[in-house]
């Protein structure tokens, strides 16, 4: 690369980092006296009246907080992290410029108190990741990746229209605060609202039947992964649908929805993790399974032990993945077989990711210990049927989290000993191993202290953190046992594990369910063509045919005109003279 796209690539990378400071010290000031408040503070900044119907508020409390500073802290490390990963690249600038867009979506999303100012940023998110994703465009992987993510989101976008729409007409106002005080019985209009808000979640936090578009979205760069992991896109799912908790909750259909729903995806998800062989597809599969764990929190009614789990594991997963990132620059790959014995070279990496992969799993005292748990508690408290979901939706959940703590742990643990404790592969000819630029050991090192420390803002749950401690050490002493000898935790799933490895054939049911809806497109077509087109089509063609008889009519000649206006006047004077007789 030449020295002048060089000094650039440079430029824009300080530009980067130096606009995501302003916002996260903007964030600081706005966010940092709410931690922890109840109530909070709303302000409305414009006023759109009536002839806009549409106010610029924003509303900041002790669960918005955490999370905005959690998105605009990750935004900036992943801007640190990228002036070395993406060094020389020739796209810089512009994706320098969309993180710290897709930052500030995130805020709008997240402390918006109006709903279409809530849309909007939602909406921005989406086109931002479109274009993150598909940053390397060269790679049709890539491009494949950004359009099946686009497209799946797109389709839950629609719910959350329809849906934000509905609330607006029935209560009468956009405005969050309003809303939530006005909501009140189980209107059909409200439950139907709660649905499609729902449709729209689980489609952007990709939950089942919308998760392949988070693993397909893998070949963009590692740290746009991490952002939209850990801090926008698929968080911001999980905030929305935790804030209009009291409008889900009006009634039991959409809370036992999303309970099974996410007590299905969690385990599948972490099944799925378990049995991949990419350290990024690992990582993915592992986001789809801990999203499932803060809806399942939201279903038995604690939000508030979902965006606190959010938080956790937006900090975590950022780590994990910037980790992929130093493993990708390192070695060229993030495939596991060309990874391991990694220990040594990138010792930052290794020791940070173990305690990203710790919390991961849920060990103590790491953050995702006491938020996991908490989720769990919340679970184990619905099983009697007092809160929003019947007894038995809050069992499903307690038995398929628990089964998911052990399916975690042993991905977790499994994939941590491959890549830095595993046999070092062959090399390719000419292939050569990097050490760890400061730029990216930095942020893994300030997001693991953060894992550390943000454990002690939360409280222990006694009998589940006893729980799934002994699980966690049970799974951890087997898979430790198989690794010694050799083997491949994967194993142990038998004739599930080949099946596994296609990922229960979602890729292919998504091709076909594509198929599907292009073939109905094209009889829609037909149909609209072919039958519904002949009626405009005949009365264009009677309009056409008049006019050209209306044009043979006027001819310009008086003789011609006196001559018609003669017989017609002698074709009256007979008719009237037939009806007198």
């Amino acid at each position: 690369m030449s020295g002048v796209a060089r000094t650039s690539t440079a430029r824009a990378g300080a530009a980067g980092v130096g606009a995501s400071v302003v916002v996260w010290v903007v964030s600081l000031v706005v966010c940092l006296p709410h931690l922890g408040a109840g109530a909070g503070r709303t302000d409305v900044w414009v006023r759109g009246g009536e002839l806009l119907g549409v106010d610029l508020a924003t509303h900041v409390d002790g669960p918005a907080a955490p999370v905005v500073l959690l998105a605009t802290t990750v935004g900036l490390l992943v801007q640190v992290f990228s002036t070395a990963y993406l060094d020389g690249d020739p796209r810089y600038p512009s994706y320098a410029a969309l993180v710290v867009l897709f930052t500030l979506a995130m805020c709008t999303v997240v402390l918006a108190d109006d709903l279409l100012v809530l849309v909007v940023g939602w909406e921005v998110m989406g086109i931002c990741s479109y274009l993150l994703i598909g940053h390397h465009v060269e790679l049709a992987a890539a491009r494949r990746g950004a359009v099946v993510a686009f497209l799946t989101t797109r389709v839950g976008d629609l719910g959350l229209i329809v849906g934000v729409l509905a609330l607006g007409a029935h209560y009468d106002t956009f405005r969050v605060s309003e809303l939530l005080a006005r909501v009140d019985g189980s209107e059909p209009v409200v439950v139907g609202a709660g649905l499609l808000v729902l449709v729209a979640v689980l489609a952007k936090s990709a939950q089942l039947p919308f998760q392949a578009w988070l693993p397909g979205a893998m070949p963009g760069p590692t740290p746009v992964s991490a952002l939209v992991h850990a801090a926008t896109m698929v968080a911001a799912g999980v905030y929305v649908l935790a804030r209009l908790e009291p409008v889900a909750a009006v009634s039991a259909v959409v809370p036992t929805v999303l309970a099974v729903v996410a007590s299905v995806t969690m385990l599948v998800g972490a099944l799925l993790a378990l049995v991949a062989d990419d350290l990024k597809r690992v990582l993915a599969w592992s986001t789809v399974s801990q999203l499932a764990y803060m809806f399942a929190a939201v279903a038995v009614g604690d939000p508030r032990a979902a965006t606190a789990h959010l938080v956790a594991h937006g900090l975590f997963k950022a780590l994990l993945f910037l980790s992929a990132g130093v493993v990708a620059h390192a070695v060229g790959s993030t495939a596991l077989s060309d990874a391991g014995g990694l220990r040594r070279r990138l010792p930052v990496a290794a020791w940070t990711s173990a305690v990203g992969f710790a919390a991961l799993a849920g060990v103590v005292p790491t953050a995702g210990f006491f938020t996991k748990d908490a989720v769990l508690d919340a679970a184990l408290g619905a099983t009697d049927g007092a809160g929003p979901v019947p007894g038995w939706v809050g069992v499903l959940v307690v038995l398929a989290g628990l089964v998911t703590v052990v399916v975690t742990a042993a991905y977790a643990l499994r994939t941590w000993w491959r890549v830095f404790l595993g046999p070092v592969p062959d090399l390719a000819p000419g292939a050569a191993r990097r050490d760890e630029p400061v730029a990216m050991a930095a942020p893994l090192v300030v997001l693991a202290v953060g894992t550390l420390a943000y454990s002690l803002t939360q409280q222990p749950h006694v009998l589940t953190g006893v729980v799934t401690t002994v699980l966690v050490a049970l799974t951890a002493a087997g898979v430790v046992t198989v690794l010694r000898r050799g083997g491949d935790p994967v194993g142990l799933l038998g004739r599930a594990g080949p099946l596994l490895r296609t990922e229960g054939g979602f890729e292919r049911a998504n091709d076909a369910i594509g198929a599907a809806v292009g073939r109905l497109a094209d009889v829609v077509v037909a149909v609209d063509r072919d039958v519904l087109d002949v009626y405009p089509r005949g009365i264009a063609a009677t309009a056409r045919v008049s006019a050209r008889l209306s044009d043979r009519a006027v001819t310009g000649n008086v003789q011609t005109y006196a001559t018609v206006l003669a017989g017609g006047v002698g074709v009256a004077v007979v008719l009237l003279a037939v009806v007198l007789r």
